[in-house]
């Protein structure tokens, strides 16, 4: 068989497995849950079993010792380390986002950093007067981006409460 054929039943056999199991039970916890958080439906159980083991693998283990993400918090990974592996995996959309002032992408980042719901319009406008201090540099990554953030934050009055610093 075709190296694409292969690769073809094996993404399509790992899509029926999520598929199964979210109709079945649920999403159950990680990132997929939490952005889907309020839709029920056999839709939203399979896009946010696909969020979790697609877009990034794993988060469905991704948690915080608080239970971040509806998970287990005896399977914990620190705060830190899942904003820099979400940053870094969704680089680019985070940017597009940011240059908007809103997105999916950003509410989640928000959402990781502890911003709450009524302070989403004030972090995406934040963020967005804030763009070329956090993706304007040539050589921006993550682990910039989340350092410019958190300067960002303190400085912030209204917002300084969601920095680590």
């Amino acid at each position: 068989m075709k190296k694409s054929t292969l690769l073809m039943i094996a993404a399509g056999s790992l899509a029926a497995s999520i598929t199964a199991h979210a109709a079945e039970t649920g999403a159950g916890c990680g990132l997929g849950a939490e952005i889907m958080d309020g839709k029920s439906g056999k839709g939203a159980n399979v896009a946010a079993a696909i969020l979790n083991n697609l877009v990034i693998p794993n988060t469905t283990f991704m948690t915080t010792g608080d239970g971040m993400m509806g998970c287990d918090p005896t399977k914990t990974v620190e705060r830190e380390k899942i904003k820099r592996i979400f940053v870094a995996a969704n680089f680019d959309e985070l940017s597009a986002d940011t240059a908007r002032g809103g997105g999916a992408h950003l509410t989640t980042l928000a959402h990781l950093m502890g911003v709450e719901d009524r302070d989403l319009p004030a972090f995406g406008q934040l963020t967005r007067t804030h763009y070329e201090e956090l993706f304007g540099a040539e050589n921006a990554t993550g682990e910039t981006v989340l350092a410019s953030l958190e300067q960002v934050l303190g400085s912030d009055p209204e917002l300084a409460k969601y920095s680590s610093r």
